[in-house]
């Protein structure tokens, strides 16, 4: 069992867009909105996938698309003007796409 696992479904909030590293290799950044059980609260989540992960995710990139998704939370930081900033982001591992 990882002690680090993501599961969530929900909807784009906006076109993926695939962007490519001075390597060369393939990333995509988008949001997913994911609606509380029973509660009237939308959260919305920052992701991203690599690879053909990424690749295969912008076959289906528009806005309002349903995914479920696997993965996993990383943590960064960075300093600026002496203040330090945290960002959590969930790195996709795999997926299903709920609606075409």
């Amino acid at each position: 069992m990882k002690n680090n696992s993501v599961h969530l479904i929900g909807t784009l909030t906006r076109d993926i867009e695939l962007s490519r590293n001075s390597k060369g290799n393939s990333f995509a950044r988008f949001t997913l909105a994911c609606t509380r059980d029973n509660k009237p609260f939308t959260d919305f989540i920052n992701c991203i996938a690599f690879g053909e992960v990424a690749n295969a995710l912008c076959k289906h990139r528009n806005k309002d698309t349903a995914y479920e998704i696997n993965g996993y939370i990383r943590i960064s930081s960075y300093e600026k003007d002496g203040k330090k900033t945290y960002s959590t982001i969930v790195v996709v591992e795999s997926f299903t796409l709920l609606n075409d």
